[in-house]
C-alpha cells in the first residue's frame, strides 16, 4: 500500500487553514470530521471514524461511523482528520 509509514510528507492545507487528509492517512479507527462544502450540509462538521477502506490507494472510498450512530460513505476528500481529543495533565497536587 503506498504511502504507509511515510513520514516527513508534507500536509495539504485547504483555504481556511485546515489540514487535509492524504489517502495514505486513512485507515480503520482514524478520527474524521466531514468537509465543508459536502452534498450534503446536514453532515458538514459532524465527526466520526473510519471502518472500512475500500478502493485504490490512490483513491479511497471510506465507511465511517457517524457521532450520531450512522454509518456514511465517503471519498477520501470529503473529510479530514480530526484532532484527537486532548487528555487533561494530572501533576499529582
Amino acid at each position: 500500500m503506498r504511502g504507509v509509514g511515510v513520514r516527513g510528507r508534507p500536509r495539504s492545507l485547504d483555504d481556511t487553514g485546515v489540514i487535509r487528509m492524504e489517502s495514505y492517512e486513512a485507515r480503520p479507527g482514524t478520527a474524521v470530521r466531514v468537509r465543508e462544502g459536502h452534498r450534503r450540509p446536514e453532515l458538514e462538521g459532524m465527526g466520526g471514524t473510519i471502518e472500512h477502506c475500500w478502493g485504490s490507494p490512490d483513491y479511497l472510498a471510506l465507511d465511517v461511523r457517524l457521532e450520531d450512530g450512522r454509518s456514511e460513505l465517503f471519498w477520501f476528500h470529503q473529510l479530514d482528520t480530526a484532532a484527537p481529543a486532548r487528555v487533561a495533565y494530572y501533576d499529582g497536587s
